[in-house]
């Protein structure tokens, strides 16, 4: 009797942790939950999802943390994570792998193509940053100068990804040429106009000397034969001194003279020369010898030494 008790109370027991493991209606329900969230989730991870326009790719979830790589519409992302505002996604960008935080609204279910309107440049003078493309758009503040910038043509507008967020820019403040280029461009055009004017520059000289050394009319004055030399303005030709003895420039239509035979001031008609001035004096410069000035030293050479006749014009 003891024994059959014994057998039925064990039987007892053995039901009742066997009960233990059946789910109830409402635990069972919720076990499937379970599963249904974690396939949601294994859905989401392992489905392809496309950057429906630009934006950064954070450290954090925060749109002030270091911004890691930009993301361009179009590009595949691998989401890791949801949340309420950011999702975490991997990427592959030139074959490097990131891993990152993006608002969650730059996420599409759908495949985006690339922007025909797309743009890749540079910022030509510092801009304003505003919140729309409206005329009350707020400003949300500004790109500096030379600063590279990406995004789409939207009119007469650039919208750009400014802090994760979409922003707008004018189009008319952007280039594509690079500061590089730029810098190299207009080095380029300063020094084809530097040689533009020194061209004109030497031209109109020589139309000056060409006509100075061509005989005038009606010259009149006392004559006198000199040996003349040349010289240019380059001060290690005249002891340092870029002024003359009467304090003038040195420049062509001078001549250093004897004071004692041409006082200084004189006007004066050099053959071959031109038109001069004595304005100047030299310590070889003795008697009649006249020292000319040429405006290079090419022409300097080229005179080199000769007699000449001076006429002495009042």
């Amino acid at each position: 009797m003891n024994f059959r008790k014994l057998i039925l109370n064990s039987s007892v027991v053995i039901m009742t942790s066997l009960l233990a493991f059946v789910p109830s209606n409402s635990q069972a329900k919720d076990l499937n939950n379970v599963k249904v969230e974690q396939k949601s989730s294994e859905n989401i991870q392992s489905k392809k999802y496309w950057i429906n326009d630009d934006t950064d790719l954070f450290k954090s979830e925060n749109e002030h943390s270091k911004i890691i790589e930009v993301l361009d519409q179009g590009d595949t992302v691998k989401v890791e994570k949801i949340g309420e505002i950011f999702a975490k996604v991997s990427v592959t960008v030139d074959s490097k792998n990131f891993v990152g935080f993006i608002y969650k609204s730059y996420l599409s279910e759908k495949e985006v193509k690339p922007d025909p309107n797309k743009f890749e440049g540079w910022v030509n003078v510092e801009t304003k940053v505003f919140d729309s493309k409206e005329k009350e758009a707020k400003e949300l503040g500004l790109i500096d100068k030379d600063s590279e910038i990406k995004g789409h043509i939207d009119e007469d507008n650039l919208r750009i990804t400014y802090f994760g967020r979409t922003a707008y820019i004018k189009a008319k403040n952007t280039t594509k040429e690079s500061p590089k280029d730029r810098d190299a461009r207009l080095a380029k055009e300063r020094k084809i106009q530097a040689q533009k004017l020194a061209e004109k520059r030497k031209k109109e000289q020589e139309e000056k000397e060409k006509q100075a050394q061509s005989a005038p009319k009606n010259v009149s004055g006392r004559t006198i034969t000199m040996r003349s030399t040349a010289y240019t303005s380059d001060p290690s030709e005249n002891g340092g001194y870029s002024t003359t003895a009467m304090g003038t420039a040195i420049r062509y239509g001078v001549a250093a003279v004897d004071p004692n035979v041409i006082p200084l001031g004189t006007r004066l008609y050099i053959e071959g020369y031109g038109y001069a001035r004595a304005e100047d004096t030299g310590g070889a410069i003795k008697g009649n010898k006249i020292d000319l000035v040429f405006g290079s030293k090419a022409q300097s050479n080229r005179w080199g030494r000769r007699t000449v006749r001076v006429t002495i014009l009042n």
